[in-house]
């Protein structure tokens, strides 16, 4: 009799206060997704600015250079940079092959081979295919990072550019 009194006298929680927590629980979860995903989404969109501004720093040390000023090869980079059109990185690039000093340089500055540059872009439209436009305008190195997801809409077919100047 007395033993099972004890268990009678033992407090615990109800199965439909359980059910209760964990509905507020999912109900928490639920508002708090799409901020978090807003909040990964700058931060990419962030990073990828970091990189096209870590770029843009290793073209300017790499044209003020005076190895690559009198390297013969680096000729061809100097050509693209200050076209119309500008140096364009992407993972088949016609310039990632020439050994230049200016691609050697540019490349130690950052930290990566050229070709993978475009495998870092955080914010890119797989489907588009991000890449770097590097130009030198007046004396002044720009980077812009073409297709990235910059507002944070994920609409593919609107490809937003990011400019670093």
């Amino acid at each position: 009799m007395e033993r099972r009194k004890s268990y009678l006298n033992q407090k615990g929680f109800s199965l439909v206060e359980l059910i209760i927590v964990i509905a507020i629980m999912a109900i928490l979860v639920a508002v708090m997704v799409p901020t978090l995903i807003k909040f990964i989404e700058k931060s990419n969109v962030s990073s990828d600015f970091q990189l096209a501004d870590t770029v843009r720093g290793a073209f300017l040390c790499a044209v003020t250079d005076a190895r690559v000023i009198e390297d013969p090869k680096s000729d061809e980079f100097f050509t693209a940079l200050e076209s119309a059109s500008g140096l364009e990185i992407d993972t088949d690039s016609r310039f990632l092959s020439t050994g230049s000093v200016m691609y050697t340089s540019a490349q130690e500055i950052i930290g990566v081979p050229l070709a993978q540059l475009p495998n870092q872009i955080k914010s890119s439209h797989p489907q588009n295919g991000s890449h770097f436009i590097v130009k030198v305008v007046n004396g002044d190195v720009t980077v812009e990072i073409t297709n990235t997801d910059a507002s944070g809409k994920k609409n593919p077919s609107v490809g937003e550019n990011i400019m670093v100047d």
